[in-house]
């Protein structure tokens, strides 16, 4: 009988391979995710200029308005719970006239990251505690 010794440890030895375990299931799922989701997404990406989903306006909870080009023409579809229905062709132009380019998370990210450098890089501009200092003569 050798008192706690035989129980394994203490709570810091199992709470650091805790951690060990959980960061190197972490990595495995990271590169699992970088290697499969490639291969995975090379399904969606092949038809995915085939279908291009414009705008979508919500009307009530299970009814919605789609435009929606499909094969070189657009679209106006209506979703109901009863299915889909087409409602009308739409001119090209006029709708790509209108669309308002929409910009990615990851753009997002990129110009917020872009904008903090920016400030980062100029700590000593008047205003944000910097000395302005000016020769009166």
């Amino acid at each position: 009988m050798n008192g706690g010794s035989a129980a394994g440890g203490s709570y810091g030895d199992l709470l650091v391979t805790s951690l060990v375990v959980l960061g190197v299931v972490c990595v495995v799922a990271f590169v699992a995710v970088r290697v499969f989701g490639r291969w995975l997404a090379t399904g969606r990406t092949r038809g995915a200029h085939l279908l291009d989903v414009v705008a979508r306006v919500p009307l009530e909870p299970r009814r919605s308005l789609y435009v929606v080009e499909v094969a070189g023409k657009t679209l106006l579809v209506g979703t109901s719970e009863n299915g889909l229905s087409v409602l009308s062709e739409l001119d090209a132009g006029e709708v790509k006239a209108r669309t308002v380019p929409v910009q990615s998370f990851g753009e997002l990210v990129r110009a917020a990251w872009a904008r903090r450098r920016r400030r980062g890089a100029t700590p000593d501009a008047p205003g944000e505690g910097g000395a302005d200092v000016r020769d009166a003569s």
